[in-house]
């Protein structure tokens, strides 16, 4: 017997099920969701991207940030940890990803809203909380190295310019020292032929831009003080150059920062 009809009702039925379901139902039942006030003349909450923060978002969507971080603060019912010997539950709260887990009111003008596909890095859903130093962004964005030595994260160093001085350091201008800013997306150090020509030329500079004539309990002239020297020498930043954030560079720190979701309490969000 012919079953081509069943099987192509059959797959129409699990098909549009699915669909209705899991497209159709949600979009009915939140179409109409609206921000949140508590009281009459709170801020409601959440706002609209605007600005630079919005302009970030495309940032971050091209250069593919939601392949390894989540937007998603998950439920106290979830994820667990050994402490002491017991089993705990509500690792994403324990971590500080968020005061409460997210619900759907937190996307509402979130498009595409990007959950995230894994956690490679931490969760970013209210980073703009947890993390509110917009040079401590920048330093990350341009090597993660500098800030954490186990990271794993790509340098995004594109997305800086190192530009010679003119006049006075910028304002703007990175707070790093030369091993990140000589050669920005990887850590710069002179092999020991090229500390000893350095430190010919420029030595008695050196000395005295870092030490300042003050007493020293290293020798300076010595295999050790040498050493010592130079990881103070590469911890100082350059005298002629600087490091400065892109436009594209400012819009996605400022979209990090806007990031603020699982901060106001919801009463829907409560466990």
């Amino acid at each position: 017997m012919d079953r081509g009809m069943v099987i192509f009702v059959g797959a129409l039925l699990t098909f549009s099920s699915s669909w209705l379901g899991l497209v159709l139902y949600p979009y009915w039942q939140l179409q109409h969701e609206q921000p949140y006030k508590k009281d009459e003349g709170d801020i409601a909450y959440p706002q609209p991207l605007e600005g630079k923060a919005l302009a970030g978002k495309k940032v971050y969507q091209q250069n593919g940030c939601l392949y390894c971080h989540s937007q998603q603060v998950r439920s106290e019912k979830f994820g667990n940890w050994w402490e002491d010997g017991v089993e705990k539950t509500g690792s994403d709260i324990r971590r500080s990803y968020g005061l409460r887990r997210t619900v759907s009111r937190d996307y509402i003008y979130d498009n595409p809203t990007m959950l995230g596909t894994m956690r490679t890095g931490p969760d970013l859903a209210n980073i703009g909380v947890r993390n509110p130093s917009e040079a401590w962004h920048h330093t990350h964005m341009l090597n993660p190295r500098s800030a954490n030595e186990w990271s794993i994260m790509p340098s995004f160093a594109f997305l800086y310019t190192r530009e010679k001085i003119v006049g006075s350091r910028s304002d703007k201008a990175l707070s790093l020292g030369r091993e990140w800013t000589v050669k920005p997306g990887y850590r710069w150090r002179p092999s020991s032929k090229e500390w000893d020509e350095i430190l010919a030329r420029r030595g008695e500079t050196i000395v005295t831009q870092l030490l300042g004539g003050q007493p020293t309990d290293f020798d300076t002239k010595t295999p050790e003080g040498k050493t010592r020297l130079l990881e103070l020498w590469l911890t100082s930043p350059e005298e002629e150059y600087q490091v400065l954030p892109t436009g594209e560079a400012d819009a996605l720190v400022a979209y990090l920062l806007a990031l603020r979701k699982a901060e106001v309490p919801l009463p829907e969000a409560k466990e």
